[in-house]
């Protein structure tokens, strides 16, 4: 699914989060360290991945679409980025290899096998190295949570067509979003995978949720 809609992949992106998705990204990534090297999985067309890369850290991008990597690597060919085609269940790294590891909008895909997606981040992270993941989450508060739903059930689908024409993977988004953990949940993950200090912070009433945990010195 992912190789076919690469193409219009931050066009869609634009349109269906009104541009916020780029705030959020970079909220994320102004809490990397200062000089730390990163992997961010499941990177997509790598938009944090340059946006950590502006701030001078070292980057790996990282996903398992070739077409997605793809257009990675054409938004700027002299980037100093690593691309890499893989899987984040099976990272191709030895341990203790980056000081940070995120993603930004990528664990519902991996719902299936969070667990053990938490556990590599955990392998290749170094002692202090600290997760960052980026992802819808459900608001609180009524009146967001009703225009939210509208949003993903009305907006998005169309918005979808428009992009996509029939490329689009109706309900997709709408079912990710519905079916994940909740916040709570996912912080149980990151701790069984060895995580200390994990954390959640609520971005636009809880539309977003930006998790956070750090691997024991």
């Amino acid at each position: 699914m992912f190789d076919r809609i690469a193409s219009e992949y931050d066009r869609f992106n634009s349109w269906a989060s009104f541009g916020l998705h780029k705030g959020w990204r970079d909220i994320m990534v102004r809490q990397i360290p200062a000089g730390a090297s990163g992997l961010d999985i499941a990177t997509g067309t790598g938009d944090v991945a340059f946006l950590a890369r502006s701030q001078g850290h070292e980057v790996v991008g990282l996903d398992f679409s070739e077409s997605m990597i793809h257009r990675a690597r054409l938004k700027d060919i002299r980037s100093a980025i690593t691309w890499m085609t893989g899987s984040a269940e099976a990272l191709p790294f030895p341990e203790r290899r980056f000081d940070c590891i995120t993603s930004a909008f990528a664990l519902r895909n991996m719902r299936g096998c969070l667990e053990a997606v938490f556990r590599e981040t955990f392998r290749v992270l170094t002692s202090g190295g600290l997760a960052l993941h980026l992802d819808f989450g459900r608001p609180r508060f009524p009146v967001m949570r009703w225009g939210h739903r509208l949003h993903t059930r009305v907006s998005v689908p169309l918005i979808g067509r428009l992009v996509y024409r029939g490329r689009w993977p109706q309900g997709y988004l709408e079912n990710t979003i519905r079916d994940f953990f909740e916040p709570s949940q996912v912080e149980d993950r990151l701790e069984a995978a060895g995580f200390i200090n994990v954390s959640h912070a609520p971005l636009l009433g809880g539309v977003v949720q930006l998790y956070r945990g750090t691997k024991a010195c």
